[in-house]
């Protein structure tokens, strides 16, 4: 057995979770030194509950990996574990990191800069058309959209952002032989085609209450801030939220009718310190700002354009070019070509002087 098949079975042990996993690697060296531990070593390391340890020391582990490795291949799954180099370097600095990924679609994703657009499951039109508008927008400045694939403002989000052409990573709170919610196994299929599915259940694992909100830090956690589009006071969002704020992430809100209820937690948000999102530029100025491309990768990042910044980008050299120039030369308007730049200006490729003028950055 691997240290990485250790690791699969350790995941889907009952009542052990991330947390506890991480302890046990921590005192006795490696996933598979726990699956070797005798019974009482497991009692007297004191990090267990007597029935967690018994579940350790009894799981059918070759029952469950032939199982596993089965269903892997069948529904096209790929797993990462903490182990892995290409784990994802976000999920890397926090104690409650999940050992386990299992991803549908395309993992590096994963390693991408994105936005978390969460909200209420009982949206109302104003909250569902606000997270598609952000959505787009986030599309239009080249990052990945990050939501929880529930009904509401996360369908919502993840529809926004496939229509525009964007990617979108979906993290769920059951294992992949379930769907949940029923209604959005299309969307699931969609979004495993343009962009991620990711779940740290094993497949079995049904979709339990309390694994949606303890998902949540992963959603955070892949993202450089979270915007909480509409949120009532037992909302998962804000739960989201608190995951961002205890990861050092920016929380953003979009401000609702006082009178709506499903908004009356993201506006208490608010009175409680988070910044307003009246728009996404409010968002990405902020991103921008606090944008560091060695934050996720020490090497140079390679540069890749979307079709709308191939547009764009050749006519911006190591010479200063005027906005208006760029508008001749593109033809494009003003609005396009200013959504484009900036999301040039986020991939480091171009940065802007006084005066609207641009230049090409040297590492571009």
């Amino acid at each position: 057995m691997t240290e990485q098949e250790a690791l699969l079975v350790l995941n889907a042990v009952p009542d052990l979770g991330a947390r506890r996993i991480r302890k046990l690697l921590s005192f006795f060296g490696n996933a598979l030194e726990v699956l070797n531990a005798g019974l009482d070593e497991l009692y007297q390391c004191k990090l267990l509950l007597p029935t967690t340890a018994e579940n350790i020391f009894h799981f059918s582990k070759d029952k469950f990996l032939q199982g596993e490795y089965n269903l892997i291949q069948r529904k096209g799954v790929l797993v990462r574990t903490c182990v892995d180099e290409d784990y994802p370097g976000s999920l890397k600095d926090f104690e409650d990191a999940p050992v386990v990924l299992y991803v549908k679609g395309d993992a590096s994703c994963l390693n991408q800069m994105s936005v978390a657009l969460v909200g209420s499951r009982a949206a109302s039109f104003y909250g569902c058309k606000s997270a598609r508008s952000f959505a787009r927008a986030f599309v239009e400045a080249g990052l990945i959209v990050v939501s929880g694939l529930a009904r509401g403002i996360d369908t919502a989000a993840h529809e926004g952002t496939l229509e525009a052409g964007g990617k979108t990573i979906a993290v769920i709170g059951c294992g992949f032989n379930y769907i949940y919610p029923k209604e959005n196994d299309p969307l699931m299929d969609k979004i495993s085609r343009q962009g991620a599915v990711v779940s740290e259940f094993a497949f079995n694992m049904p979709p339990l209450k309390h694994n949606f909100p303890w998902r949540n830090r992963i959603i955070s956690a892949l993202s450089r801030a979270t915007v909480v589009i509409e949120a009532g006071r037992k909302s998962g969002a804000l739960i989201t939220a608190d995951f961002a704020l205890a990861q050092n992430k920016d929380v953003f809100v979009l401000p609702s009718n006082i009178d709506n209820d499903t908004a009356l937690g993201s506006n208490q948000l608010i009175q409680d310190g988070a910044r307003v999102a009246l728009n996404a530029e409010d968002v990405l100025s902020q991103i921008k700002e606090n944008y560091i491309p060695s934050l996720f990768n020490d090497s140079k990042p390679m540069l890749l354009l979307s079709d709308e910044q191939e547009r764009v980008y050749p006519y911006i050299t190591c010479q200063p070019v005027h906005l208006d120039e760029l508008v001749k030369r593109s033809g494009l308007n003003i609005s396009s070509l200013m959504n484009i730049t900036l999301s040039l200006e986020l991939k480091r490729a171009i940065r802007q002087l006084p005066g609207q003028y641009y230049v090409r950055n040297e590492n571009g």
